[in-house]
């Protein structure tokens, strides 16, 4: 895991919404994640992947992941959410400005604040108030390079400030606001806030950029409402 103070971390995490840590997985930790990973390496999105794969949950490094989560004070933090993208030749789309808005929760309930309710793979999505998604981390494992060429995200520091954003806001904000290619290699990690605006291209020359995305969070949601999956910090 590269070095970095927690005051410059937490800094730079809190103005801008996202940082890039470097090598955070060693080779071997790394090569652990690949191989964990295989079963599902050909699929585009998988959903619910640290319940469904443990073997995925017991690659990874918990303990450095615990010493960034204290780094920028969500100490208590679980993993509410855990997917896997692998863009490829086969499977190759343009992800459109954004802001990732809605939680994963095991029942839907009639709850003050909470709305748009969807399913998504027969699993309940709902769209919570923003001070909770602005209290939320999200960390993209990169266990294939993801340089210009190859999909990489691409993010508007300090967005997240701006809370929920309409449509045309999000448009605006696309067109008006400096944009950061978050070029990655392999091994590295993505921490980044939900309410970050993001975007990414489709590949120019498609190789594997898979992706394990884990969505933190430390907050506990109003009863009877319970998140639908929940990994700790081992």
């Amino acid at each position: 895991m590269s070095t970095v103070t927690r005051s410059k971390l937490l800094q730079d995490f809190q103005r801008d919404g996202f940082a890039v840590l470097l090598r955070f997985l060693n080779e071997t930790a790394l090569q652990a994640l690949t191989e964990a990973c295989s079963p599902i390496d050909h699929d585009y999105g998988v959903r619910n992947v640290l319940a469904r794969f443990p073997a995925i949950r017991a690659a990874l490094p918990w303990h450095d992941i615990r010493d960034v989560l204290h780094q920028i004070d969500l100490r208590d933090a679980v993993a509410v959410r855990s997917l896997f993208f692998n863009k490829n030749a086969e499977h190759n789309w343009l992800v459109p400005w954004h802001q990732d808005t809605s939680l994963c929760v095991r029942e839907k309930s009639a709850t003050s604040g909470f709305s748009k309710w969807t399913q998504k793979s027969g699993m309940h999505h709902v769209e919570p108030p923003a001070e909770l998604l602005q209290s939320m981390c999200t960390l993209r494992f990169a266990i294939d390079d993801a340089p210009l060429d190859n999909g990489a995200l691409r993010v508007i520091p300090g967005s997240h400030l701006l809370g929920k954003l309409s449509a045309a806001d999000i448009a605006d904000a696309s067109m008006h606001r400096t944009q950061i290619h978050c070029t990655m290699q392999r091994g590295d990690v993505l921490l980044m806030r939900p309410l970050l605006l993001h975007a990414s291209d489709k590949a120019l020359h498609a190789q594997n950029r898979r992706v394990l995305h884990l969505e933190m969070s430390a907050s506990i949601l109003p009863p009877p409402m319970q998140w639908a999956e929940i990994s700790t910090a081992e």
